[in-house]
């Protein structure tokens, strides 16, 4: 079977998918925000999502096999739960809600979160476990809705886990239940062509290089830089989903 990358877009893929999971082995989540933006100027979507949903789901394999021991996993029990319920919501909804208006609002609530958070700083209180049905919830349906399912899950954690290590563990084993719920649709669907999955064998190196490389900076950073990290791409996809809703 033939790869289905050239020359010039196997560079762009790989650097791209490289500096993507540099990110997420930082920050357990938002590598999808790049190499699904990118990759879809090059590919037809229908490539592209079971692509960076394969990628997703086998790092957050990856780093919650080897962290698993930090993740809360009573943060955890009160999240997954609520998180499938949502995206069996999040399935319904697809029927009826109007899907620009929605994206629109979910973007410009992460885009003034994440200015609020920025401007908080290291001030920013701890909140309630009484918010992780809801994290858990929205998480779901906005993954099912649009693919993007992370940041409901980092808004709520970044406000539980004190510690940077925890934090990151915690997030990407609520990542890969999103993902892996994503890879059953794509999977359930007729989505996922042998072209995906020859398209995933041949980026996974390279996102495992990324992932090394992002494990060896999480370990010099501080608390205070992964929370802003997180804040940081909060807002790139608050942003991306407003220019989405435009388009």
């Amino acid at each position: 079977m033939n790869i289905p990358f050239d020359l010039e877009t196997f560079v762009i893929a790989a650097v791209v998918t490289f500096g993507a999971y540099v990110i997420f082995g930082v920050t357990a989540f938002g590598a999808a925000l790049f190499t699904t933006s990118v990759l879809s100027h090059f590919f037809p979507l229908e490539f592209v999502l079971p692509l960076c949903v394969l990628l997703d789901v086998l790092a957050s394999l990856a780093l919650g096999r080897r962290f698993s021991r930090d993740a809360d996993i009573t943060e955890l029990k009160w999240m997954a739960p609520f998180s499938l319920i949502g995206a069996v919501v999040g399935v319904v909804l697809l029927v009826w809600l109007p899907r620009n208006a929605t994206l629109a609002g979910f973007g410009l609530l992460l885009v003034a979160y994440a200015i609020y958070a920025l401007r908080e700083g290291e001030t920013a209180t701890m909140i309630s476990r009484h918010w992780a049905p809801v994290s858990g919830f929205a998480g779901g349906a906005m993954g099912t809705l649009f693919g993007v399912g992370a940041p409901p899950y980092a808004v709520y954690l970044s406000r539980r886990c004190a510690d940077k290590s925890v934090l990151r563990a915690t997030l990407s084993n609520m990542v890969l239940l999103s993902t892996s719920i994503r890879l059953l649709v794509f999977i359930a669907g007729g989505f996922m062509l042998w072209k995906c999955v020859i398209g995933f064998a041949v980026l996974a190196p390279i996102m495992f290089a990324g992932l090394w490389l992002g494990n060896r900076l999480h370990a010099r950073v501080s608390r205070s830089q992964v929370s802003k990290l997180v804040s940081a791409l909060l807002m790139l996809i608050g942003v991306s989903l407003l220019a989405r809703a435009a388009g």
